[in-house]
């Protein structure tokens, strides 16, 4: 399983796969939301739209009600106020106002409006929707039919804000039970003989389904740049208008938003900007309207779009770590960061599309991690390992040693240690050349890896031509330890490894010393190191190509006789 791991964490697709799902992963989750739109916000101050030269508002303000008295004021002064704006040559007149309910006593005020609005022609009111929470419907609050008669257009003041109360955009249509009426801005552009529409832009939310009477139903969502402050707009108070004291020139030829930002009775919104900075609702408004004309939209992938976009930056990304995962890790995820961020600007400033970046930012963090910690994995077990063999070195050998002699000295349990020795090494080096001896260590490197595959049992390079295997065994037993060492003497012999001096053929062999000891205050490793070493000196030494085992309770070297002829000596 382990080796399994390490090739898939060896190879480039796996870092580009891992980033996917990861972003993916932790789109889903939305455990990173709060903090992508603070993103997001940051990115919504990077884009400043022209200023459209044609846009003013009228506001009602703490002058005006100290002049005209409380709100709500007699729907006479609206007229007034129309008569004025015609009179000044205002283009369209757009309404922030709701004006659905019947004022007892005021009729002929009522009549006024309707004329004054029939009389300008370009007026644009005002409809909101009402939630009934005891049936669970929502219902639409629609201005008086005697003002939406003459009114050229009617549009909805609906604010929808995220869940951390930010306003960040709104929707192009909505309505209940279908989304049908347009925005307040976007009923005013439709008055504009200039501005033709094919298709509404925004991401639709709405495919013929979730429709139905008593729902509020919102479609086509846009986001836009909110000007820095509300200077960009010339702001009239209301009045001074009604009044005459502005300038005609300051409304001529312009749309003029009517509404309300008197404190305490203005509907303000969050939007970005830093800080917690507030905006009424009329301003939103003429932002929406600046937006549209300027074309400066922009769009927060949603869906199947938005999934797509996530996967092609967070592979983009992978590809990037995954080129420097052998050598540097963070460069990788720098520039991996760097790429995803370089693309996610060209996409906002040139297309206005707005991406997915913190899961992304996420997910390369993570693979870059992995990397790095594989990368680290690698180094430490390539500075305990054998270059040649692929088995242990003698430092890594030697500190699993004294591990395993802690362990067992706990549970009073002997240890085993055998020493391999490659007979007559020297001579195949000299007659097949070192390149052939080489592959003959390394085969033997493969075959021991096999031969000890416990937890507890180590195979080790200890120098030149010979090994060394730490048993540890749950049941002591030194002779199943020295029919272990015969069978490895076996294989090899079998392995067929010939060569030959041009007038003696040889085969490959080994020499093999046992030792066990249960450690304790009278033993210690080097003890138990010196009795193998001195069993395989007995190996060699009674003829090769077999096993001597030393027994630390028979304090005897018995060698364990080989019936097959022996070669190489």
């Amino acid at each position: 399983m382990k080796e399994l791991i390490d090739k898939l964490a060896d190879k480039s697709i796996t870092y580009v796969l891992g980033a996917v799902l990861l972003a993916l992963f932790v789109d889903y989750s939305g455990i990173t939301w709060r903090t992508e739109q603070m993103v997001v916000d940051k990115e919504l101050q990077l884009v400043r739209a022209p200023l459209a030269g044609d846009i003013a508002i009228v506001a009602i303000d703490e002058k005006s009600l100290r002049e005209l008295g409380p709100w709500p004021w007699s729907r006479r002064e609206y007229a007034r106020l129309l008569k004025q704006l015609t009179e000044s040559g205002a283009e369209t007149v757009v309404f922030d106002i709701l004006f659905a309910d019947r004022r007892r006593g005021d009729e002929e005020g009522d009549q006024a409006f309707a004329d004054a609005i029939a009389q300008h022609g370009r007026v644009v009111l005002a409809m909101s929707s009402d939630r009934d929470i005891s049936r669970g419907v929502v219902s639409e609050v629609l201005p008086r039919p005697m003002f939406m008669r003459p009114a050229a257009a009617v549009g909805h003041t609906d604010m929808p804000v995220d869940r951390d109360g930010m306003l960040r955009g709104v929707f192009l249509l909505a309505g209940s039970g279908a989304a049908r009426w347009p925005q307040l801005a976007l009923a005013a552009l439709y008055l504009n003989e200039d501005y033709k529409v094919k298709h509404l832009p925004g991401q639709e939310y709405v495919y013929g389904l979730g429709q139905g009477m008593g729902r509020w139903v919102r479609d086509h969502r846009i986001l836009f740049p909110f000007s820095s402050d509300s200077s960009h707009f010339p702001v009239l108070s209301f009045a001074d208008v009604l009044e005459g004291r502005t300038r005609g020139a300051l409304l001529t030829g312009k749309t003029v938003f009517v509404g309300v930002t008197a404190q305490g009775i203005q509907r303000v919104f969050l939007v970005p900007g830093g800080g917690n900075r507030l905006m009424p609702g009329v301003e939103i408004h003429a932002n929406v309207l600046n937006a549209l004309e300027q074309g400066a939209l922009l769009n927060e992938l949603r869906g199947w779009p938005r999934l797509a976009m996530l996967s092609l930056l967070a592979a983009l990304g992978g590809m990037v770590v995954a080129f420097y995962r052998r050598n540097c890790a963070a460069r990788g995820l720098i520039l991996g960061l760097s790429v995803t961020v370089g693309i996610s600007l060209v996409l906002l400033l040139f297309f206005g599309v707005i991406t997915t970046n913190l899961p992304v930012w996420v997910s390369l963090a993570g693979v870059a991690f992995m990397a790095n910690r594989h990368q680290i994995l690698y180094l430490r077990d390539s500075s305990g390992r054998d270059a040649l063999t692929g088995l242990c070195n003698r430092r890594s050998f030697e500190e699993h040693f004294q591990r395993m002699w802690r362990i067992n000295a706990r549970h009073r349990r002997a240890l085993f240690l055998l020493i391999l020795d490659v007979d007559h090494f020297k001579r195949l080096n000299d007659v097949m050349g070192h390149l052939r001896g080489d592959e003959v260590l390394r085969e033997l490197g493969d075959y021991l890896k096999r031969k000890t595959r416990r937890a507890g049992d180590r195979a080790c390079r200890i120098g030149g031509e010979e090994f060394a295997i730490l048993l540890d065994m749950d049941k002591p037993d030194m002779q199943k330890v020295q029919a272990f060492a015969q069978q490895i003497v076996d294989d090899i012999q079998k392995l067929g490894i010939h060569y030959s001096d041009g007038e003696q053929e040889y085969r490959l062999t080994l020499s093999i010393g046992c030792a066990s000891a249960v450690p304790g205050a009278s033993t210690s490793t080097d003890g138990l190191f010196h009795a193998a070493d001195q069993a395989l000196y007995e190996a060699k030494k009674s003829g090769r190509n077999q096993v001597c085992c030393y027994d630390s309770d028979e304090q005897s070297a018995v060698a364990n006789s080989v019936k097959d002829k022996l070669y190489g000596q």
